[in-house]
């Protein structure tokens, strides 16, 4: 058994509990609504990248179906 210097018993012995702090239900909020926040970022990122991409591939697809038809009035490479 060790002995510690002081009067207190050991927390090994079931002395002094370690300290933790617990969270007030102010932080348990704030995190939440941190966690809704990012969350709803991604999802609008995620839902303008879709958008971007998809206007990119109509563009491509209209630029291919002009010179596909003959109708490009400009060369190649300009």
């Amino acid at each position: 058994m060790m002995t510690g210097s002081d009067d207190s018993p050991l927390v090994e012995e079931g002395g002094l509990k370690t300290t933790q702090q617990r969270l007030t239900i102010w932080h348990k909020v704030v995190f939440f609504m941190l966690g809704l926040i990012s969350a709803l970022t991604i999802c609008v990122l995620v839902r303008l990248s879709n958008r971007l991409a998809s206007d990119a591939e109509k563009k491509a697809l209209m630029h291919f179906r002009e010179l596909s038809s003959g109708r490009n009035g400009h060369l190649f490479g300009h």
